[in-house]
């Protein structure tokens, strides 16, 4: 799944179903998130990972705020598909929100 095939599952939606998307896949990725933090334990084992979700979530928080506000200027939404794919990330948050973005998929679809 790449930038381009996670733009053209989102286009296809109108915005009512792009919110439900978004918050979908946020809260996927939230649970997937948890991966970063040490097992039984207070500290995290896996900061980029848990940095990488944040700054994602940073992004779909502001494309949920120009979807719901009807904004003319939809910067966030426009590029929210290349943060969900993750290009250029390390692996742990590629598969992460891949995932998360595919269970959101289903989960919209069922």
């Amino acid at each position: 799944m790449n930038t381009e095939t996670i733009q053209k599952e989102i286009d296809k939606l109108d915005s009512h179903q792009k919110s439900v998307l978004l918050l979908t896949y946020g809260h996927q990725l939230t649970v997937m998130a948890r991966d970063a933090y040490e097992f039984q334990g207070p500290g995290v084992d896996k900061p980029r990972l848990l940095r990488d979700s944040n700054e994602i979530m940073h992004r779909v928080f502001q494309a949920l705020r120009e979807l719901e506000t009807k904004s003319d200027k939809c910067f966030s939404l426009s590029s929210i598909a290349h943060w969900i794919s993750c290009e250029e990330k390390e692996s742990d948050i590629v598969n992460a929100s891949k995932q998360a973005f595919s269970m959101a998929v289903q989960k919209c679809n069922t």
